[in-house]
């Protein structure tokens, strides 16, 4: 069993692993350059230790130095201590993968650092694939920026942690947790390593979500690592629905609604609610008792109700289970469902007036109208109740002229 195995915090959290010491034997020992000018001057050469802990103990009173360097002096050692040394832990938890990469996927599916670094790439460049964003988190250069070091000074740091330690990190260490058999792709092991994801946080996350199950798509582990979905949430949910792609599903697609209501995803699915409708209505903030309302109020199944709701908020709108069940009244197919086109000609005309209508409002004129030029029409006029533009529909000029003065009363406000 591997020494990080038999470590007892660590099992409490997947993601935690001990912090890697800087060298087999704790305590690490190395020849430094000290100086007393930022340029020029004296080159002295001396031992520091780097403890356990990654303290450093230098022959100088740094607490001193310290008092200098703030009336103008300068020892190359304070940075050492303030800076190098811990842009050096940084970088080996991260190359040993004791710490997983801040990375992040976005909408475009590029991959890019949560918290990018001035005067480096990472300010504007996106990555195509989740290795490379961390192999750059983890690159020398990227983490000398980031704590305001010289690039020269941490690598001279670094090659000494990698002979103290006898690798360089390239490749996971041999497979001692059972990592291979707990990921589906023959190379999953070795494609997780290059993504920042240590084999044991592999193993921990497929024994915290499902103990026993089959080995779980590198896609899982990706979007367990970078989103950090609710694991207790996503582990409730396989045992209701066990089926690797739904638990990949479940760790990309996580909203706020998943957290106040977690048991939503599990309902829809039994119901057989397809899982685009069900990330739709996740985003939108739609319940189960949303979806069983709409049913209940009109003659749809549960999953044709789900259908309908995702549709309505792929297009902008968000209306009551309520509010649609209103549309069964006036003659409009009950199947309707909004063309984010035609939603989006009308709010470009008529939306963003001060006393325009919303784009819900929209949507529901729509769909009592059936055209984008007869919602126009009334929207314009200052229809914004879906039933008054039923009633104007079905010839009643009256409810027009009501929903007319209405408009002009507000415009003179």
């Amino acid at each position: 069993m591997s020494q990080l195995a038999k470590t007892p915090e660590a099992t409490l959290d997947p993601f935690a692993l001990p912090p890697l010491e800087p060298s087999p034997d704790g305590a690490l020992q190395a020849t430094v350059q000290c100086r007393t000018t930022r340029t020029g001057g004296s080159r002295l050469h001396h031992r520091i230790t780097i403890e356990t802990d990654w303290s450093v103990r230098t022959p100088h009173d740094i607490a001193l130095e310290r008092i200098a360097t703030a009336m103008g002096g300068y020892l190359s050692c304070v940075d050492l201590v303030d800076r190098e040394v811990p842009a050096l832990r940084e970088l080996v938890q991260l190359r040993a993968r004791r710490v997983l990469p801040r990375i992040t996927r976005n909408t475009d599916g590029r991959w890019t650092l949560r918290a990018v670094t001035p005067q480096c790439r990472c300010t504007h460049g996106e990555f195509h694939i989740a290795a490379e964003a961390a192999e750059h988190a983890r690159d020398p250069h990227h983490v000398a920026r980031r704590h305001g070091v010289m690039p020269r000074r941490l690598a001279h740091l670094h090659t000494a942690i990698s002979r103290a330690h006898g690798t360089a990190f390239y490749l996971p260490p041999y497979d001692d947790c059972g990592a291979g058999r707990t990921v589906r792709e023959r190379d999953g092991v070795a494609q997780l390593w290059e993504a920042g994801v240590h084999p044991l946080v592999v193993a921990r996350l497929h024994e915290a979500l499902w103990p026993g199950g089959p080995p779980m798509p590198v896609w899982f582990y990706l979007g367990a690592v970078s989103r950090r979905p609710d694991l207790a949430w996503v582990a409730d949910t396989l045992a209701a629905v066990p089926d690797e792609d739904v638990a990949v599903w479940l760790c990309w697609t996580d909203t706020e609604l998943d957290c106040t209501h977690p048991e939503a995803r599990t309902a829809w699915l039994r119901a057989g609610v397809p899982r685009r409708a069900i990330v739709a209505l996740a985003d939108g903030a739609y319940t189960p008792v949303d979806v069983a309302q709409l049913a209940a109020w009109t003659r749809r199944s549960i999953p044709g109700a789900a259908v309908t709701l995702a549709a309505w908020h792929r297009a902008g709108c968000h209306p009551t289970p309520a509010d649609l069940a209103l549309l069964d009244g006036p003659d409009v197919d009950p199947w309707y469902k909004p063309s984010v086109g035609a939603v989006d000609w009308l709010w470009d005309r008529v939306g963003n007036a001060r006393t325009g209508p919303t784009r819900t409002q929209i949507g529901l004129i729509l769909a009592v109208c059936g055209t984008r030029t007869t919602a126009l029409t009334l929207l314009a006029k200052g229809v914004r109740d879906p039933c008054v533009a039923a009633r104007v529909m079905n010839g009643d000029e009256s409810a027009l002229t009501a929903a007319t003065r209405t408009k002009a009363a507000g415009t003179r406000r």
